[in-house]
């Protein structure tokens, strides 16, 4: 079996876009690739030594041929020499390629000879540049595919240029190509012929994290799920209150490869659920987009980018016939099945309590991490818009976001849970003159970042040293109250479970003459046990065989009893024992 390295995949995609019209110019690095094409009957090859001349040559090609067309150079300064060609091809909007190749071997330490920087260039020459690595593994693979569909499906489909920088390689023994390749496909206006690949299918929607819906777009999303009975699958971040909705932290709880879709469609920006329980796995994925951006969430092989307003490609595809799959039906299903024991006082059980009471038409902000992840798994009223800054989802500013989300409306009361590490950082706005009474603040204080003692690789190897510096514990000893006081807070405080359920209506729904901080104070045990027991979650109608996603992101170990009657998983050190129901007994 021949090994295929970064060129042969870079060939092999360029000939399954079709591309045909290449200028070559000589070197060595290029070698391996202009040897390979000049002997491939799909390429018709023309020769430019001066690579400043060769763009110009490849724009007349593709301006006469309405066709990309391909230049290639080899390493130093070569690349150079393609800013002004290039520049006319931006402006003009010409499909150019300008594919550079590079020493592998070689980088800005190295002292190498011929090495320039490709990483940086001017913004008007290319509307995408990828730097593919050497292959490796089959990650780097999946990250080369995507690179390479990213680029030259904008240059087929939208009329620019694109920039590729591949590693050199001198194989001139290839025979083949590979066959592992995949190729995404652009839909502008008609999506209507789409419709018949969807018909009859396990078709999912993916909502990641998206501004508020127009009620517009959301009567023809939910039209065309129900539809299809299709299942929109949402974040609390997706502002989606449509039907057929099911949250993507609940669908993992199910476990299980059989409810997973056939088809994806895709839209909105980046997940703040970082693990969806292989929802994506094995579905043909397309992307939904309005300007073009070519995003593959984790790297998936996008076989269709649909471009266009989310009003017209969801109007466009709704089926008009019944459809035999029962997807929602089923799904919601298993859904409603999902129960969980009663939590200690933890994140886990104040997210729970604050999603039952919170009122109708408020606002959410869930500061970082462990907010988000634990408010995955609980509904929250339909009308309750959520957000979290995770643009950049780092610590900085989830109390100041609040504060301005706060401003716009003050008869609307809006929300915020935070961990004790991102409150403190950001507590300075509290003294704010433009505070106002229809704010409430959560902060659950658990005396560290605890987000990190969740991760196995950290807590076995660490444990309570993770308090030093991973998790940063026992600052803010005396906790949130001076502070909230001394900016004239309604201050209240929760330290056992039974304290904080007689406080948390109130703090949800008692109207206050100012703004309110409550602070519920956990440990790490506590917080631990939530997990335990949310984890510990097992459908009583739904045959599992094996928990490797689980495994595979908990670190979780199996243990098999000798009848096969209980599975035993290791979480945070504790053994967790699960009734299995095996298909046999279900079906007495």
């Amino acid at each position: 079996m021949e090994k295929f390295n970064t060129l042969h995949y870079v060939l092999a995609v360029l000939k399954a876009y079709k591309i045909k019209y290449l200028v070559g110019s000589p070197g060595s690095q290029n070698s391996t690739f202009n040897y390979l094409v000049q002997e491939d009957p799909q390429f018709k090859c023309y020769s430019v030594v001066d690579e400043r001349s060769a763009v110009y040559v490849a724009c007349g090609i593709a301006a006469e041929s309405q066709e990309p067309v391909v230049v290639t150079c080899t390493g130093a300064t070569s690349a150079r020499n393609y800013d002004s060609g290039l520049t006319e091809a931006y402006y003009s909007e010409i499909p150019i390629i300008a594919l550079t190749f590079y020493n592998p071997y070689s980088n800005q330490f190295s002292m190498s000879p011929q090495y320039t920087d490709r990483s940086v260039s001017s913004n008007d020459i290319k509307a995408i540049s990828v730097h593919l690595p050497e292959i490796q593994s089959e990650k780097d693979k999946r990250f080369v595919l995507t690179s390479l569909n990213a680029a030259l499906s904008r240059a087929k489909y939208n009329n620019v240029p694109v920039h590729i920088n591949c590693p050199s390689a001198y194989d001139y023994s290839i025979k083949s190509l590979p066959q592992d390749i995949w190729t995404t496909e652009y839909y502008f206006n008609n999506f209507t012929e789409l419709k018949g690949i969807l018909k009859d299918k396990k078709i999912g929607i993916f909502i990641g994290r998206h501004r508020k819906f127009t009620k517009e777009e959301e009567n023809v999303i939910s039209n065309f799920a129900q539809s299809y009975d299709a299942v929109v699958f949402c974040e609390h971040m997706s502002n989606y209150h449509g039907k057929n909705k099911i949250l993507i932290s609940r669908f993992r709880l199910m476990n299980n490869p059989s409810l997973r879709p056939e088809i994806i469609l895709d839209l909105g920006g980046i997940s703040c659920i970082y693990n969806n329980g292989g929802l994506l796995k094995n579905a043909d994925y397309w992307s939904v987009v309005e300007n073009f951006k070519y995003s593959a969430r984790e790297e998936q092989k996008m076989l269709k980018l649909l471009n266009g307003r989310i009003t017209t490609i969801f109007s466009q595809l709704a089926n008009s016939g019944n459809n035999k799959q029962k997807y929602y039906e089923i799904l919601m299903k298993a859904n409603n099945e999902i129960e969980f024991k009663e939590f200690p006082i933890s994140t886990i059980l104040t997210v729970q309590q604050l999603a039952e009471n919170i009122p109708n038409d408020s606002s959410l902000h869930l500061a970082i991490l462990n907010a988000v992840n634990a408010c995955g798994f609980f509904n929250l009223p339909e009308n309750v818009d959520v957000i979290c800054n995770a643009g950049g989802f780092g610590i900085d500013g989830p109390i100041s976001t609040v504060v301005g989300q706060s401003l716009v409306n003050p008869n609307k009361k809006c929300f915020c849970i935070s961990g004790d590490l991102a409150f403190f950082y950001d507590m300075n706005i509290l003294g704010n003159r433009h505070i106002n009474k229809n704010l409430r603040i959560i902060v659950v204080n658990n005396n560290q970042g605890f987000i990190m003692r969740t991760d196995t690789r950290i807590e076995n190897n660490a444990g309570e040293k993770t308090g030093v510096l991973i998790c940063a514990a026992n600052h803010y000893k005396n906790g949130a109250k001076g502070w909230a006081e001394s900016c004239d807070f309604e201050y209240m405080c929760a330290k056992t479970k039974d304290e904080f359920l007689s406080k948390i209506k109130d703090f949800c729904n008692k109207d206050y003459n100012k703004p309110v901080l409550f602070e519920v104070f956990t440990n790490t045990e506590a917080e631990k046990e939530s997990i335990r027991l949310l984890f510990g979650y097992c459908s009583p109608n739904i045959t599992r065989k094996k928990l490797s996603k689980l495994e595979k992101i908990f670190s979780i170990k199996n243990e098999y009893g000798q009848l096969g009657k209980h599975k035993v998983i290791r979480f945070l050190g504790a053994k967790i024992k699960i009734k299995r129901k095996w298909k046999s007994e279900k079906n007495k």
